[in-house]
């Protein structure tokens, strides 16, 4: 599979995530750590030369075992009690006894959980301890699971018996002493603060978390955040430390406790598949997803009708058939890639954060039941808060990737919408360049159509025709420069010598017809004007838009054209009419392309100015009012240029 570089700014995500891991492996390292053992021989523990001020001890459970039977200290003393062989089948009830022989008046601490799920501590014949009810029948026993922690003192004597009296009518693999720890006070106490502190800021970081994804998945609308939170909340639940001893209260019923416990411990692959899933939702089919949730559920109901024996049967069974499916995802995941042929930065981060959360529930599955830190504390909430700092980040990487296509797909419709309103401008343009000539063509064959009607042809009629017939030569010209723009073979105009008094006869002839329609006479003073340095065509079409916003202006007027030369080497122009007027608000705008204040195409005169600043000129209103206008353009000499 191709993959593409990854540059250092995306390697930093990777090498934060992986921090977090051998932090989070650190930590997990620390409260797995293995404890010195101390073996009790023939149920007795020797103390008299181990030193427990600097080290905590682990006590290796291998008590005197007395089942089906629940002894006191009296029994002991007076002989009753005799060891006996482990039974070969779960023992329902029983009672483990202790001593430990130590110097005389030395204080002690024995820590760790009770025997599931009933238990009674006595200690030199006095009960210290007490978890739930125990009892050797189902009706009268009451299961509880609690951390103990029981003083031990030596006494005279040094000599210190605990007895274990416990019941189990839960669980079908009867009770058993949980690894328990023996040191000083001090160490102890320390010990159970570091348990404590490292269960509540993981559990309760990731009860935040899973507030946090839930809150992110209301406001996102994504699925993907809902399953980031389930996980995180079953990760949390599964700590026993946290969620029995520190979140629930001890009145809640206990096999209300229980039920719910297997619940969450079952519902773990149930939410890594789901997240799984939702980070691939097109990698697999829906209707298998269906029929696992199906079966979940049904397994989730009868959690709640079944005896307690049979829980964790039920749940064991959901994990096996998780197995299957989480293949089938797993190949859909190899084949999406495999079909993308790329694996981006954030791919890598989904792939290793799934990939902690599926070991640490596949390590945690595999030690449940002989490894007690994993069977109250739990492995797989490491996992999980190292899949969530992976996941995060990978989806943080989604996002700025969509917001950067989106950027980017925002600056394309911007560009072509400035493409589009450059198009319709030239459209604009072109149109009202054709119309100039059109408009002059049909002013002349509207008078010489007069002229032929009334029988009315005189010398000048020759002249219009052959006016006719130059502008329709000149809309010819400008229609071939327009198909050879469109298919690329666009030329810039050239410049040269101009008369200026052949121009402006040129103007007088052409603009007349087009204004008899508002009775406006044109009037062209002859003038001795130096030649000027530009294009005829242009400066004849600059002209006719000044005229034919003249005409528009004025009714039974007058429009002067005149041209005189300046002290700079320049000819100003000059185009007066008798009309209205421009509005003084919106004189400053009538040069703007686009910009009408009589709903027109709002071109010409943008049009004009364009064409006269391409010859090096500027173009401006001298004046304005109730008496007319007068436009004012500056074109240069052709001296000046040579």
């Amino acid at each position: 599979m191709r993959t593409r570089l990854l540059t250092p700014l995306r390697l930093l995500p990777l090498l934060l995530a992986l921090l977090v891991i051998l932090g989070l492996q650190y930590f997990a390292a620390q409260r797995q750590q293995r404890f010195q053992g101390l073996e009790p021989v023939n149920g007795v523990l020797d103390l008299t030369h181990v030193d427990v001020s600097e080290t905590v001890y682990q006590v290796v459970n291998n008590w005197d075992f007395y089942p089906y039977e629940l002894y006191d200290t009296q029994d002991f003393a007076q002989g009753v009690a005799q060891v006996q062989e482990p039974a070969s089948h779960p023992v329902r009830y029983g009672t483990y006894r202790l001593v430990i022989q130590a110097p005389p008046n030395q204080y002690y601490t024995l820590c760790g959980f009770s025997i599931d799920y009933g238990t009674r501590v006595l200690v030199d014949g006095e009960e210290v301890y007490t978890c739930g009810v125990v009892s050797d029948n189902a009706q009268t026993a009451v299961p509880q699971v609690d951390y103990m922690t029981i003083p031990l003192f030596s006494g005279e004597d040094g000599q210190i018996e605990i007895i274990y009296q416990y019941s189990n009518f839960v669980h079908r693999d009867g009770g058993f002493i949980q690894p328990t720890y023996l040191s000083s006070p001090e160490n102890i106490q320390a010990l159970q603060r570091s348990n404590n502190l490292l269960s509540l800021t993981l559990s309760g970081g990731l009860v935040l978390l899973a507030v946090y994804f839930l809150l992110c998945s209301g406001v996102e609308k994504r699925v993907d955040f809902l399953a980031l939170a389930l996980c995180c909340l079953l990760m949390a639940l599964r700590d026993q430390n946290f969620y029995n001893i520190h979140l629930l209260s001890p009145d809640v019923p206990w096999p209300i406790k229980y039920r719910v416990f297997i619940l969450i411990v079952m519902l773990l692959p149930v939410s890594v598949l789901l997240l799984l899933k939702s980070l691939y939702p097109k990698a697999t089919r829906h209707w298998p997803l269906v029929a696992y949730l199906c079966v979940a559920a049904v397994a989730s109901a009868l959690l709640f009708v079944l005896p307690t024996q049979d829980l964790v049967q039920v749940s064991t069974t959901v994990y096996y058939l998780s197995i299957p499916y989480l293949l089938y995802q797993l190949a859909g995941v190899a084949l999406h890639y495999w079909k993308l042929r790329k694996l981006e930065g954030a791919d890598v981060l989904t792939l290793v954060g799934f990939g902690l959360m599926l070991y640490a529930l596949v390590y945690e599955a595999l030690l449940t039941g002989q490894d007690n830190t994993v069977t109250h504390y739990g492995f797989a909430p490491f996992g999980t808060l190292a899949a969530v700092f992976c996941t995060a980040i990978s989806i943080g990487l989604n996002v700025q990737a969509q917001q950067r296509a989106y950027a980017e797909s925002r600056s394309r419709s911007q560009l072509l919408e400035q493409m589009n309103r450059m198009n319709l401008d030239f459209l604009h343009k072109v149109a009202h360049e054709l119309k100039t000539p059109l408009t002059v063509i049909s002013g002349y064959a509207q008078l010489t159509g007069m002229q032929l009607a009334s029988n009315q042809l005189n010398q000048e009629t020759p002249e219009h025709l052959k006016t006719i017939q130059q502008e329709a030569q000149r809309l010819a010209n400008m229609v071939t420069r327009l198909m050879e723009y469109s298919y690329g073979s666009t030329r810039e105009f050239t410049l040269g010598p101009v008369s200026v008094q052949d121009l402006l006869d040129k103007v007088c002839a052409l603009s007349a017809p087009m204004c008899l329609k508002n009775n406006n006479q044109v009037e062209c003073p002859s003038t001795s004007c130096p030649d000027i340095h530009g294009n005829a065509e242009i400066l004849l079409q600059i002209f006719i838009n000044l005229v034919v916003n003249a005409n528009r202006h004025a009714q039974d007027g007058t429009i002067t054209i005149s041209a005189r030369p300046t002290s700079h080497s320049q000819v100003l122009f000059q185009v007066t009419d008798t009309g209205s007027g421009i509005d003084p608000k919106i004189l400053p705008h009538i040069f703007q392309q686009g910009y009408s204040g009589d709903q027109s195409s709002g071109l010409g005169l943008a049009i004009c100015q364009e064409a006269v600043e391409a010859h090096g000129g500027k173009i401006w209103v001298e004046s304005t009012g109730a008496e007319g206008t007068t436009f004012c353009f500056t074109i240069p000499q052709e001296e000046a240029t040579s």
